[in-house]
């Protein structure tokens, strides 16, 4: 198993950064593309909708891999809200926001939220197979 993690900014600009970094351990894995996507969403959520970015106090990035599977998590510093998918039929044609997290149901067997000692750890497991 391939296990990393990184600390960035909490600042829109990072996403990019975690993209990268995510990109970079999972070079060559199967999952590579889902698990850059799902990292994106959970750190834009992190630095839209949490302490993290609102304070520009860090989040965390957590890569896991093995040959046929994938956990990517984000902990940042916590909010007011906790994270909900909105069922597709909600999210509308032009709404710019709340897409996030359906992205990151459609793309994962599975997905959820705990409380770290950080704050808040959204996680995402990915298989090679077809997502549940």
């Amino acid at each position: 198993m391939v296990s990393w993690s990184r600390m960035f900014p909490g600042l829109p600009t990072e996403v990019a950064q975690a993209r990268a970094f995510t990109r970079a351990v999972m070079d060559g894995h199967p999952l590579a593309d889902p698990a850059e996507l799902v990292v994106s969403e959970l750190a834009t959520n992190a630095v839209q909708h949490s302490l993290s970015g609102e304070w520009c106090g860090p989040f965390v990035v957590h890569v896991e891999a093995e040959p046929a599977s994938a956990q990517v998590a984000v902990v940042d510093l916590g909010g007011d809200s906790t994270p909900t998918a909105r069922p597709p039929a909600e999210l509308g044609a032009v709404d710019d926001h709340g897409r996030g997290l359906a992205i990151v149901s459609a793309l994962s067997k599975d997905w959820g939220f705990e409380p770290d000692p950080f704050g808040l750890r959204v996680w995402a497991k990915l298989v090679a197979d077809a997502p549940s």
